[in-house]
């Protein structure tokens, strides 16, 4: 039964792209969806998708002659908008001077094609089905040497039951540039699988914020994959909140020498949902850096997971690569899962992984009700600075106050079932 629900998705993407040529990038790009996941595969194991695999879904039809209602407020005046998977020029602003938006031609999006299909993202559901079934390729580039100071909003949207939506972005910052952007997913449909692919050259740098609040009955497969040049920097933060089932995954490229990455992220579980942040990186040059802080809160009967990779190749000596992951339960029916791993081939590095999952410290509890603090506000305390603590690691000043009240909200839902705020 599980089998033959499996095959209904794939034959629904097979017959989107059956009208295109077989040269198409679309056309390619479904060949090579023939299966969901393998429940045995080692990096899903724990983020199965039985019951995604047996919801009747197909891939969505873009009317942009369809009235779009936001439910996102805004942060600045530069926002990008994706609607059911599609760029909506109509309803974007205008972009500072510097930055450039265009949708790739087919040529350029067998060239996207092959870049994703050269990494180990290349079997990612939603590499191979948001390819076959996206609108466009949309590629947000910046000039060389030209430092973009306006944050750049992106904001996804839309969806419908039983439909998927598949909106791709290529980032691409030219030598000594630099950008601050947040995306923020909040989609009603049933399955979103978007795929991203962000180029970063020599000396240029990206600050990215991605917050993920769709729909709470939906299931959102992102796949992000990140190349570093020399001297650039990626300042990357998650913050997971939304969907009966979220994985963001990311796989990042340290190609160039003094390359830095910090990947950092949340996630906030209640209910029954199910978040996973999973990361690889790969260091294949020497004299790179990346750091990884991952923090869980989970409630209800939630589930969370954290599957850290780091690769160091035999050549990338001075190499400095830093796992960290702390789970928070505040309901014993809740649980997480912390995966980190290091595959080391080089002998001069400095490397490093580590993991905790469990309750509130009871001796920080006692000194707060030593104080007249009650229980339950003491530990709405301690579970608060939890969160304060990454978000002002990972984010830029000005945006700490918006951060965490995005995540303040999703907290107290989680918090008023397990204690009395």
């Amino acid at each position: 039964m599980l089998h033959n629900k499996n095959e209904d998705y794939i034959a629904s993407v097979n017959n989107y792209v059956s009208g295109f040529n077989d040269n198409s990038f679309r056309k390619l790009a479904g060949k090579d969806f023939k299966s969901w996941p393998d429940p045995l595969e080692e990096t899903w194991r724990l983020s199965r998708l039985g019951t995604l695999a047996r919801k009747k879904i197909e891939p969505i039809k873009i009317n942009f002659d369809k009235s779009v209602k936001s439910n996102l407020n805004t942060i600045g005046s530069n926002i990008i908008k994706f609607f059911d998977g599609a760029y909506r020029e109509d309803i974007s602003s205008k972009l500072p001077i510097g930055v450039s938006l265009k949708e790739l031609n087919e040529t350029e999006s067998l060239s996207y094609l092959s870049k994703i299909k050269n990494t180990n993202l290349k079997n990612h559901p939603s590499t191979n089905a948001s390819l076959s079934c996206t609108p466009s390729i949309i590629k947000l580039s910046v000039d060389k040497n030209t430092k973009i100071l306006d944050l750049i909003e992106i904001h996804y949207e839309g969806g419908e039951e039983s439909l998927s939506v598949h909106p791709v972005l290529f980032i691409e910052l030219n030598e000594n540039s630099s950008l601050s952007i947040i995306e923020r997913f909040n989609h009603l449909g049933s399955l979103i699988m978007p795929l991203q692919l962000i180029d970063i050259k020599d000396s240029a740098s990206l600050n990215s914020i991605k917050i993920f609040d769709d729909n709470h009955k939906s299931y959102n497969l992102s796949a992000h994959c990140v190349f570093l040049s020399q001297k650039s920097v990626l300042n990357s933060f998650s913050l997971v909140k939304g969907s009966q089932f979220t994985r963001s995954e990311t796989h990042a490229y340290l190609n160039g020498k003094n390359s830095k990455l910090n990947l950092n992220g949340v996630y906030i579980s209640g209910d029954k949902q199910h978040h996973d942040l999973t990361t690889a990186i790969y260091h294949n040059v020497p004299e790179c850096v990346s750091k990884q802080s991952v923090r869980g809160i989970l409630g209800g009967e939630s589930t969370g997971v954290f599957q850290g990779k780091v690769r160091v190749a035999p050549n990338a000596q001075k190499t400095d690569g830093q796992q960290m992951s702390k789970a928070i339960l505040i309901s014993d029916k809740a649980s997480a899962n912390a995966k980190p791993e290091l595959e080391i081939y080089a002998d001069d590095v400095v490397c490093a992984h580590g993991a905790t999952v469990g309750e509130l410290d009871d001796d920080q509890l006692f000194y707060l009700s030593s104080r007249g603090i009650t229980k339950d506000k003491a530990r709405l305390m301690l579970i608060k600075a939890f969160l304060k603590d990454i978000i002002n690691e990972s984010v830029e000043e000005a945006l700490h106050d918006f951060i965490f009240k995005e995540a303040q909200f999703s907290l107290s839902s989680i918090l008023k079932n397990d204690l009395v705020v």
